[in-house]
């Protein structure tokens, strides 16, 4: 599902792992921020590594050092991205129909986090095409996270939770269409009550879903 980079360590000529400093993982850090301003705001087809160092305040070569690649650093920017989220979405496991509480509250985070919500959505418009360089990420995240939603469901089912006609993976492929719709309607109108919206809609779904109220 995407290349990962290992953000803790680098290694030297011969391949052996060493400790980066705190200093190194900082300058990472400043480079992320930068990356996902820069890509929020102009896409990363209208950014270069250049605009991304001045913006960090490092060096073309000191940001070369960590990122080989502009492809390098998007991969790093999604990393962060994707491992906050998945910190917030799978933190039970097995939350039944409580993931829908769990996937509004993921919603209600993005007002403090515009930029790299923006930075999401331009990544996934520039890379819908298969020969996107991002495309296999993108598309190999969007699978596994309807086949994690559909299998908390699904086990929520099981359990006699959620009734028995309900086709839990075409509901989270809705829940995901749902989430993805919203997030691009709040860019355009960021005075969308978002929050609201979201936590009405997972009561709805969970009435809906329920096999009895409450």
């Amino acid at each position: 599902m995407g290349r990962q980079y290992d953000l803790g360590a680098a290694r030297d000529a011969g391949g052996v792992k060493k400790t980066e400093s705190a200093k190194g993982r900082a300058r990472k850090e400043l480079i992320v921020d930068a990356a996902t301003r820069l890509v929020a705001r102009n896409g990363s087809r209208g950014t270069n590594l250049a605009e991304i160092a001045a913006e960090a305040g490092v060096s073309q070569s000191g940001l070369l050092y960590h990122y080989p690649t502009k492809e390098a650093l998007l991969n790093a920017v999604l990393d962060r991205r994707d491992e906050t989220e998945d910190e917030i979405l799978w933190r039970d496991a097995d939350a039944g129909l409580g993931i829908l509480d769990v996937i509004a509250h993921n919603v209600t985070r993005w007002a403090g986090h515009s930029q790299t919500v923006g930075m999401h959505t331009v990544l996934v418009v520039e890379n819908l095409g298969e020969d996107g360089a991002l495309h296999p990420r993108l598309a190999g995240r969007y699978h596994a996270t309807v086949d994690r939603v559909a299998a908390v469901l699904a086990s929520a089912q099981d359990r006699g939770e959620i009734r028995a006609d309900v086709d839990t993976r075409l509901k989270a492929v809705e829940i995901i269409a749902f989430v993805n719709g919203l997030e691009t309607a709040w860019l355009l109108d960021p005075e969308i009550p978002v929050a609201v919206t979201a936590k009405a809609w997972a009561t709805q779904q969970r009435l809906a879903m329920a096999t009895s109220p409450g």
